[in-house]
């Protein structure tokens, strides 16, 4: 069953790719696991999507069609579930890959000062690597750790490096690995060019930590404006909003109009108070925008303050959840002193 559902919706290059990157994630799941989790979840989420949506469907509908009505609807749910039980896949499988690869890039230079360290007492350099291993390198320990099983079984050292060094998203440890090899082709002084390598990883480091730092003044008026500012000026609208709605529907403007009343301008009444926008449909535009506006600030404070957009993931539905809560918060804040004020 599991099998037949995976060759309906993945692609064997599809499948080749989301087992690379659950490989890369650093997460202990097999792809088998993981999709049939997957589908049991998409299966939940329709049955539940059919419970809530289905009664307003068959409301009024005749007996013949209510099967083939609550087929659609199951139907629909299962692709709607299955769209978002993908792209959450997807983000989380990102997230968890980019993390991995700053990990290793933070260990990177000490590991290398011991490489250069064990080269400069006399090792050659697949054991100057190998013995460079610590526990608390983690990553880069587990990456060594099968870059010498392949050296054991004749895979050439630079071949394994290279392949090593492609796994991961990150041009720091690709030119690191990429001078390492050329230092190992030409045959120089080894230990030296690995001790460069290692200061010029950390000083690259160091220059990032001192450019997010000096962008912090632009991270806090993104967030402020998105986090703070938007969610109070939506709730004073909407306000305003009900507040207008109030008092256009406690005046006549038939009679108004009957009587040729018109305001400042020449504007005549009657163009006020119909087809407006009423304040549940407000609400429900201010709450979109702001998920919106909450879900672009999250990716921008990231590009500005990280240089990936990957980086913001984790701050999305924290943004998200904290513009929604100050709205509603404000609004019903607004809504009790309006209220004291007889408005």
């Amino acid at each position: 069953m599991i099998d037949a559902l995976e060759k309906l919706f993945l692609s064997k290059s599809l499948a080749e790719k989301i087992k690379y990157a659950l490989a890369k994630s650093g997460i202990k799941l097999s792809f088998e696991s993981l999709f049939k989790r997957a589908v049991i979840i998409v299966f939940i989420l329709s049955v539940l999507g059919l419970v809530l949506f289905g009664p307003g469907t068959i409301k009024g509908q005749g007996a013949v069609k209510i099967p083939l009505i609550l087929l659609s609807t199951w139907v629909i749910s299962f692709f709607v579930s299955l769209i978002i039980i993908a792209v959450l896949t997807f983000l989380v499988l990102n997230f968890k890959r980019y993390k991995r690869t700053k990990k290793l890039e933070a260990v990177l230079s000490d590991y290398l000062q011991l490489v250069s360290a064990n080269l400069g007492a006399g090792m050659p350099i697949d054991q100057a690597l190998w013995y460079a291993i610590r526990d608390r390198f983690e990553i880069i320990s587990e990456e060594m750790e099968i870059v010498a099983k392949k050296t054991i079984t004749g895979e050439d050292l630079n071949t394994a490096l290279t392949e090593f060094a492609e796994h991961y998203d990150s041009e720091l440890l690709k030119r690191s690995v990429i001078l390492l090899i050329e230092g190992i082709e030409a045959g120089g002084e080894v230990a030296n060019l690995v001790n460069s390598i290692a200061w010029n990883v950390r000083e690259t480091q160091l220059l990032k930590k001192e450019i997010s730092s000096d962008v912090v003044t632009y991270s806090i008026f993104i967030g402020f404006a998105s986090l703070v500012a938007a969610p109070i000026l939506f709730a004073l609208s909407f306000r305003i909003n009900i507040i207008m709605g109030e008092i256009l529907g406690k005046i006549d403007l038939k009679g108004a109009n009957a009587g040729g009343a018109s305001l400042a301008g020449g504007i005549s009444l009657s163009n006020i108070g119909g087809g407006g926008l009423s304040p549940s449909d407000f609400k429900n535009f201010a709450l979109i925008s702001l998920g919106l506006t909450a879900l672009i600030s999250a990716m921008l404070i990231s590009v500005v303050r990280e240089g990936s957009i990957k980086a913001g993931m984790k701050y999305i539905p924290v943004f998200v959840a904290v513009a929604i809560l100050l709205f509603l918060s404000a609004s019903a804040l607004m809504s009790t002193l309006f209220a004291g004020a007889g408005l």
